[in-house]
């Protein structure tokens, strides 16, 4: 393994074992990176990722496959699947992703559900089973589950939050699989632009903020922007809608320190 990629493996793996900053809830490739991981608010099938309350914006069938190369390394690569069905009693998907090297890899499972209460309020939720492989130390499942709540309060505003792993789920001794809390506000002043703010808290981490933008260039074109202050991470991305049923995305984030990371998206609905 290589010097870089084990200074890596210390920077996502310290004492306190942060997997929650590595595969288990960093997922979703392009479609949130460009918006410098902010996306809470946001509804669609890539919801099931950050926030499943928003799968609820799933109008019939829709399908999604992602793939980030985290600080453009091979071995740190993060790959994930997910498709959802609504129904009337609500929205039913599932998803998979896998993130890591031989030495260390981890894996997520998830089966999520979402309806609306009304026309302003959705709720979600997902039972996840994560599945930790650590070469000096074996393999482990976890089970565990995350909800959200998605509100909006008129036309221009937006507001959500979810809760990933309530509760205290030991992986090891002295090691716990950290709680996540999320809080974000979508701001739409016109049809073609749109802001998201999010606050990001890992349990014994600081607050990170994150700040996302986008443009739509043209009919099928948007453009995206994001920033997070608090690992000095820049982004951007764009995505192509074709035909109303397919869309590609691709974002790149700028990081002075670890390096610079690409991501991919594919979605597909009818």
């Amino acid at each position: 393994m290589s010097l870089k990629i084990k200074m890596l493996l210390l920077f996502l793996l310290p004492v306190s074992f942060i997997v929650s900053q590595s595969g288990f809830t960093t997922l979703g490739g392009a479609n949130f990176l460009g918006y410098g991981r902010a996306g809470i608010t946001l509804e669609g099938i890539e919801s099931i990722y950050l926030n499943q309350a928003g799968l609820t914006g799933v109008k019939n069938m829709a399908f999604d496959l992602s793939a980030e190369r985290r600080f453009n390394l091979q071995d740190l690569s993060t790959i994930c699947f997910s498709g959802a069905k609504s129904f009337k009693f609500g929205t039913i998907g599932v998803m998979a992703s896998n993130f890591g090297i031989t030495e260390y890899n981890e894996q997520k499972f998830g089966l999520a559900y979402a309806r609306k209460l009304s026309k302003l309020i959705s709720i979600g939720g997902q039972f996840d089973m994560l599945r930790l492989n650590v070469s000096q130390f074996g393999s482990k499942n976890i089970f565990t589950f995350e909800i959200g709540m998605l509100l909006m309060i008129n036309k221009e505003f937006t507001v959500a939050t979810h809760v990933f792993s309530p509760g205290n789920i030991t992986i090891s001794e002295g090691n716990d699989l950290g709680t996540r809390f999320r809080m974000g506000l979508k701001y739409t002043p016109s049809p073609k632009v749109f802001l998201l703010a999010e606050m990001d808290k890992l349990i014994y981490r600081k607050i990170e903020y994150k700040i996302g933008v986008s443009y739509q260039a043209v009919k099928d074109l948007q453009v995206r922007l994001g920033v997070n202050p608090s690992t000095k991470t820049f982004c951007f991305g764009a995505m192509l809608s074709i035909r109303n049923s397919y869309k590609i995305a691709t974002a790149y984030a700028l990081n002075g320190n670890l390096g610079n990371t690409p991501a991919f998206s594919l979605q597909y609905q009818n």
